[in-house]
């Protein structure tokens, strides 16, 4: 019997791929996404995508993703279970105890825990507007670690399994992840 693997891992667009406030009318990824998103196919581990209700045009990050949820009335909004749920069944994935959620709000985390998914959360692309991640550079590192912190908190508070500051160390979550499922833990 071979040991259980990640079977998929999805994301919450705002918060972890965009700022936490993506702008409707353009997708604009965070630096990191990108590398990212090919460093997962190269895995292979399949990867989704919660888009933001108001941003619609994922075409960019088409390729490098196996699915990308349609929202439908149906479906609630965080924290209820159902729009990542609804991703991984799209997925294929056949358990959700497998599976990943990357997000970077507390609601995204309570609808990854609802769902009984592994949660990462991803404290400055979460925490940060647009216009504050512009701003990073010129900031010094009191603020920095302050925002950091207060960040980290609201994502562990709302139970978070792992936090990191951007999807750019999703890598050693991921691997760690795996060890601990070949260790039948539960998320």
């Amino acid at each position: 019997m071979t040991a259980p693997r990640i079977e998929a891992v999805l994301f919450d667009l705002a918060g972890t791929l965009t700022a936490a406030d993506p702008t409707p009318d353009a997708l604009l990824l965070l630096p990191q996404a990108l590398p990212c998103l090919q460093q997962l196919a190269q895995r292979p581990l399949a990867a989704g995508l919660l888009p933001d209700q108001e941003t619609r045009d994922s075409q960019p990050l088409r390729p490098l993703l196996k699915s990308v949820l349609t929202d439908s009335p149906s479906l609630r909004p965080f924290p209820a279970p159902d729009r990542v749920a609804t991703l991984a069944v799209q997925m294929q994935a056949d358990c959700l105890r497998h599976c990943v959620l990357v997000c970077g709000s507390a609601d995204a985390v309570r609808a990854g825990l609802n769902a009984g998914l592994w949660t990462v959360g991803t404290a400055l692309s979460g925490a940060l507007t647009e216009q504050q991640m512009q701003q990073w550079e010129e900031q010094d590192s009191d603020t920095h670690d302050r925002l950091r912190l207060q960040a980290t908190m609201t994502l562990m508070n709302a139970g978070a399994h792992y936090v990191i500051d951007s999807v750019n160390e999703l890598g050693s979550c991921l691997d760690d992840i795996e060890v601990r499922l070949s260790k039948a833990e539960l998320p």
